[in-house]
Order: structure tokens, then C-alpha cells, then sequence
């Protein structure tokens, strides 16, 4: 199922990888910087914000892939047209367009999960350490 949704998302696919591996470095870093922190280094900006940041920029490039796939949906279905034989085929490209229009979305949103989890756990491993 997983690998239906990345491949229906197409050419969104790339740069939401490129943010999910952007992601897997901002955690890993905060995670770094937090393990070397002590209680002396309280006043640094918190390492772990990055996280957050790729997330909902994950999310809007998930919402962009999702409007230009509905506008190019929308324009398919305007230009075709003809008797209900036609009409029914139509139907039946619509639902798979919409699949790999939402596609996108779907994988953007479960970035924004990822790092949203993740934030939180660095959130809580600054807060453990800087007791």
C-alpha cells in the first residue's frame, strides 16, 4: 500500500523525499546537539525546531502537488466529453486522477506526523537534560 501511494504520487514524489531525508538529518542533528548539551547551555536556541520546520514544509509541498494535480484533473475533464460510454470511462479516470492527486497530501501529512513525533521526543530529551 505504501509503495502504491509513493509511486501514484509521480513527479511530487522527489522533493518530498528530498524533505523526508532533509527531515532524518534535522533529527539526528538535534539529537546530537541535545545529548551534548548541560545545564550551562540553557540560553542556545532549541536544537529541535528544524524538525518542526521540515514537517510543515513537507505539508506544503504535499498541498501544492494536490492543487496542481486537481487543476490538471479539472482540465482533462473539461476538454473530454461525449455519450454516456464516454462519460463512465470518464468517471473511472476521475477516480483514478483523484488517487494520485491526493497523493501528495497524504505523504506530506505523514511528514508532518513524523516530525511532529519527533519534535516532541527531542522536546521532552532537552527538557530531561537541562533539569
Amino acid at each position: 500500500m505504501a509503495l502504491d501511494l509513493a509511486i501514484s504520487a509521480g513527479p511530487w514524489l522527489y522533493p518530498l523525499v528530498a524533505l523526508a531525508g532533509a527531515m532524518v538529518l534535522a533529527i539526528g542533528r538535534a539529537a546530537l546537539v541535545i545529548n551534548q548539551l548541560d545545564s550551562g547551555s540553557s540560553r542556545l536556541a532549541p536544537p529541535h525546531h528544524a524538525v518542526l520546520a521540515w514537517g510543515v514544509l513537507s505539508v506544503v509541498v504535499g498541498l501544492l502537488g494536490t492543487v496542481i494535480g486537481l487543476g490538471r484533473l479539472a482540465a482533462g475533464v473539461r476538454t473530454s466529453g461525449g455519450d454516456r460510454a464516454e462519460l463512465e470511462q470518464m468517471m473511472a479516470l476521475m477516480l483514478d486522477g483523484m488517487h494520485v492527486v491526493m497523493s501528495p497530501l497524504a505523504i506530506g501529512l505523514s511528514l508532518l506526523t513524523i516530525s511532529l513525533v519527533a519534535w516532541l521526543a527531542l522536546d521532552f530529551m532537552v527538557s530531561r537534560k537541562l533539569r
